[in-house]
C-alpha cells in the first residue's frame, strides 16, 4: 500500500507530464499560427510552472508526514502563494519587456492568455488530487 508521502512525490511526475504536454501544445500552436512567436514567454510560464508544482509537493510532503490531515490547509496556502506570486511574475515580466508603457497590449494580452491557461490546469489538476486524497486519508481513518 502506498503511503501518504508516495502519493504526493507521484503527483510531481503527473504534474510535470501535464506541464509538458501543454508546452507542447503551445509550441504546436506557434507553429500553425506564423506570427505567434513567443517561445520566451512560454519558457517563463514553464519554468513558473513547474517551480509552482515542485514547492507545493514540498510543502505538501513536509506537511503529511507530520499530519495528513493538514493537506487542504496545504494545499489552500499554497494556492494563495501561487496566485499571488504569479500577479507579480506577470507584472514584473510586463515590465521588462516594456509592455505597459506601449499602447499595443496584444503580446501582453497573449502572454497572460498563456499564463492563464497553465496555471487554471494545473490549479484545477492540484485541487482534484487534493480531494481525493483527502477522500482517501478520510476513509482509512
Amino acid at each position: 500500500m502506498k503511503t501518504a508521502v508516495d502519493v504526493v512525490t507521484a503527483h510531481w511526475k503527473h504534474s510535470l507530464w501535464i506541464v509538458t504536454a501543454l508546452a507542447l501544445l503551445a509550441l504546436l500552436g506557434m507553429n500553425v499560427v506564423p506570427q505567434a512567436t513567443m517561445v520566451e514567454q512560454l519558457l517563463v510560464v514553464v519554468v513558473f510552472s513547474l517551480l509552482s508544482a515542485a514547492t507545493f509537493v514540498l510543502y505538501a510532503r513536509s506537511a503529511v508526514k507530520s499530519n495528513s490531515r493538514r493537506l487542504m490547509q496545504v494545499f489552500l496556502t499554497h494556492s494563495t502563494l501561487r496566485m499571488l506570486v504569479a500577479a507579480v511574475t506577470i507584472w514584473i515580466y510586463a515590465q521588462m519587456k516594456g509592455w505597459m508603457q506601449t499602447t499595443d497590449r496584444k503580446p501582453l494580452l497573449a502572454f497572460v492568455i498563456m499564463f492563464a491557461v497553465f496555471y487554471l490546469v494545473l490549479l484545477a489538476f492540484d485541487a482534484f488530487r487534493v480531494m481525493s486524497w483527502q477522500r482517501k486519508i478520510t476513509e482509512s481513518e
